[in-house]
């Protein structure tokens, strides 16, 4: 029964989908058909009257004016390019939101405790490759990392889950998947692909087709294996709210008081992880909060900047021993950029 149900369910959701579809798309095209007559009245008037009337056709023909037609004609074609551009968008926007629901429901993503094997009086860990305890190690970041890395307080979030995803059937689908992430309190929940530059996925999709949406995407110089100081993602803000279309939300005060929502999980084939966010904001276009290479000063001028620039105070703590994940979507208005940043609190080694 449960099977039957999910099948109607799906039936009925992809029915309403392709209704609302059709709906928008009609609605669209009185609006700029309104539009299209609103804004060339005189030309358009005139050049009906230039082809039922012949009366004022010998007058305008006097007149030897074939404006009103040329610009008739120039309205009507602009507005059918509209007409075309506006329905691919659409197509595609529900191309991509189907690709998502398909992976995500094919994608086995398990919820887990956290399984820290740390004494908050004697702060070691267990190093998974030796069976040692160490230290957990400071300064990481300007030294190859050879054992693995733990926060220096991941102790401290001992009730926050973490994700393991099973990539196997990703990484046949799409090689050059690196992770999967969630943002808690947003409808981020997708896997993240990597390519050797920072335009392919802002113009492809998961299956690598053609798609204005694109996907959600590691910057090529950043390495999900070994996280570096500071980790970037990006995706587009779309309007039915795959993708990044939903991280706004982030900003808005229902979202930042709940406190169960200030977490990013991400799980890659290597590892599971939880970062706490601690800044989130809008700027104008820029680089600065895309930097990846940093010294100990310039790192701690960056993290005084970013946490200053925060809508709201999260109370967290960033230091220069710290590894945080940036995410970078544009804002609704689609002139600035939205911005989201979060400090590594613990890791899990598969």
């Amino acid at each position: 029964m449960d099977s039957v149900e999910k099948v109607f369910q799906t039936i009925y959701k992809f029915e309403k989908t392709i209704f609302n579809t059709i709906i928008s798309i009609i609605s669209h095209f009185f609006i700029g058909l309104f539009t299209t007559i609103t804004i060339f009245p005189k030309y358009f008037i005139l050049g009906i009257v230039y082809i039922f009337s012949k009366n004022k056709r010998n007058e305008i023909n006097k007149t030897k004016s074939i404006l009103p037609f040329i610009m008739m004609g120039l309205a009507l074609i602009v507005y059918l390019i509209c007409v075309f551009l506006f329905s691919r968008w659409s197509v595609q926007q529900l191309k991509l939101k189907y690709l998502a629901q398909d992976i995500i429901s094919s994608t086995a993503i398990i919820e887990k405790e956290q399984e820290n094997d740390v004494n908050p009086n004697n702060p070691t860990v267990q190093n998974p490759d030796n069976n040692q305890t160490e230290q957990p190690p400071t300064n990481n970041q300007t030294t190859q990392q050879t054992t693995p890395y733990y926060p220096n307080d991941y102790w401290d979030y001992p009730n926050v889950s973490l994700i393991d995803v099973n990539f196997d059937e990703l990484l046949k689908k799409n090689s050059d998947t690196v992770g999967w992430i969630q943002v808690v309190g947003t409808k981020v929940n997708y896997p993240i692909v990597q390519s050797d530059d920072n335009e392919y996925y802002l113009y492809h999709s998961f299956n690598k087709s053609n798609n204005a949406g694109g996907w959600i995407f590691a910057d090529y110089r950043v390495d999900f294996k070994n996280f570096k100081r500071n980790t970037i993602v990006y995706g587009h803000n779309l309007n039915n709210k795959t993708m990044f279309g939903s991280l706004p939300n982030t900003l808005q005060s229902s979202w930042f008081n709940n406190k169960d929502n200030h977490y990013v999980k991400i799980s890659t084939p290597s590892s599971n992880s939880v970062w706490k966010v601690f800044s989130v904001y809008t700027v104008a276009p820029e680089v600065y909060y895309l930097k990846t290479a940093f010294t100990d000063d310039t790192y701690k001028e960056f993290i005084t900047t970013i946490k200053n620039r925060s809508l709201y105070d999260f109370n967290t703590d960033v230091s220069i021993d710290d590894k945080i994940i940036t995410l970078s979507t544009c804002d609704n208005t689609g002139t600035k950029r939205m911005v989201l940043h979060a400090k590594m609190i613990n890791i899990e080694y598969k």
